[in-house]
C-alpha cells in the first residue's frame, strides 16, 4: 500500500501514523490561524464551515445568497472534528455543514453547535472512478460486480482513518478480500477524496474510490457503489455574528437544490431522512 499526501482547495487537511500526532497538532495550529481570520470579518458577512468535499456546493449556494440578498458568504472548509475544535477555541462561524453521526452529536452535546437547529441537510454517495472507459452494468453494481472491475488494477482510496468515503472503500476492500495495509502495493492511501482523483489525474492509479461529489470530473468510469452513503447535517454554531434563519431557510429553496444537485449531493428531506433518488448520481 502506498501513501500520498495532497494539498487541496481551500483548508482541507488529513495526518496518519508514525509522527501523525505531532503532524495533527501542527495541522490544527495552523488551521487554528486560518480558521480565526473570520473573527475580523464584517458582521454582515456570513460565515461558514464545511466538509471538504462540500466547498464547490457551499461557494454556489453562497454566491446565490449574496445574489437574493448582498450578504457574502465566506466559506471556510475543513473535516468536521477540526472545524468543531476552533468553534470551540472561539473562532466565528455561523452556520457549519458537518457530518451526521457521533462527533455531531458530542459537538451538540458541548454545546459547541445549538442542537435545536441541527437539521439532515445531504448526503453524498460514494462512486468507483477511472480514466480508462469500463463496462460498468447497466443496472444497480452488486460486490461481485465491483470485483469483477477492479480485478487487476491498481486502486487509490483516502485514508479510512480520516476520511469517511475512505473508511468505506476499506470496508468494501476488506469484503472482496483486499486488506489495505502497508504491504498491499495495489492500494494506494491519499489523504483525502481529493488526493484521490490527483493520484489518477496523475496516473499513479487506474481507479479510485470517491465520493460522489468528487466524481463529476469528466472520468470515463463512474460508477456507484453498493456502500452506506454519507450524511451531512447543517447548524448553527454555538456565537453566529448575525441572524441565520433567513439563510437557513434559503436552503429549502428550488435555487438551493438545485445548486446542490449540480454538485452531486442528494437533498434529505428533514421531516423522513430520505433523499432525493434521482439528485447526486454521477453523470
Amino acid at each position: 500500500m502506498v501513501r500520498g499526501t495532497n494539498s487541496s482547495t481551500g483548508l482541507t487537511m488529513r495526518g496518519r501514523h508514525g509522527s501523525s500526532r505531532l503532524r495533527e497538532l501542527g495541522l490544527v495550529a495552523a488551521l487554528s490561524c486560518m480558521l480565526l481570520a473570520p473573527a475580523a470579518a464584517e458582521a454582515r458577512d456570513l460565515v461558514v464551515y464545511g466538509e471538504p468535499t462540500l466547498e464547490k456546493a457551499l461557494k454556489s449556494v453562497g454566491a446565490l445568497w449574496r445574489a437574493r440578498t448582498g450578504t457574502r458568504v465566506n466559506v471556510f472548509v475543513a473535516p468536521s472534528d477540526l472545524s468543531y475544535a476552533q468553534i470551540e477555541r472561539g473562532a466565528r462561524c455561523d452556520v457549519i455543514f458537518a457530518l451526521a453521526g457521533p462527533i455531531t452529536d458530542d459537538a451538540a452535546r458541548h454545546k459547541i453547535i445549538h442542537a435545536d437547529t441541527t437539521a439532515p441537510i445531504l448526503r453524498n454517495g460514494v462512486a468507483l472512478i477511472g480514466t480508462e472507459a469500463g463496462a460498468p452494468p447497466t443496472a444497480d453494481i452488486t460486490l461481485t460486480g465491483v470485483g469483477m472491475l477492479i480485478a487487476g488494477k491498481r486502486i487509490a482510496i483516502a485514508d479510512p482513518d480520516r476520511d469517511a468515503v475512505g473508511a468505506r472503500a476499506s470496508e468494501l476492500l476488506r469484503k472482496l478480500g483486499i486488506v489495505v495495509d502497508n504491504g498491499n502495493k495495489t492500494i494506494a492511501v491519499a489523504e483525502n477524496s481529493a488526493g484521490v482523483v490527483d493520484w489518477l489525474a496523475g496516473k499513479k492509479a487506474q481507479l479510485g474510490i470517491v465520493y460522489t461529489s468528487d466524481a463529476l470530473g469528466g472520468f470515463k468510469l463512474v460508477v456507484p457503489l453498493p456502500v452506506p452513503a454519507i450524511d451531512y447535517v447543517v447548524a448553527q454554531a454555538r456565537d453566529p455574528a448575525l441572524d441565520t434563519q433567513p439563510f437557513m431557510a434559503f436552503l429549502k429553496s428550488p435555487e438551493v437544490k438545485a445548486a446542490f444537485k449540480a454538485a452531486g449531493l442528494q437533498m434529505i428531506d428533514a421531516t423522513n431522512g430520505t433523499a432525493d433518488a434521482n439528485a447526486g448520481r454521477p453523470r
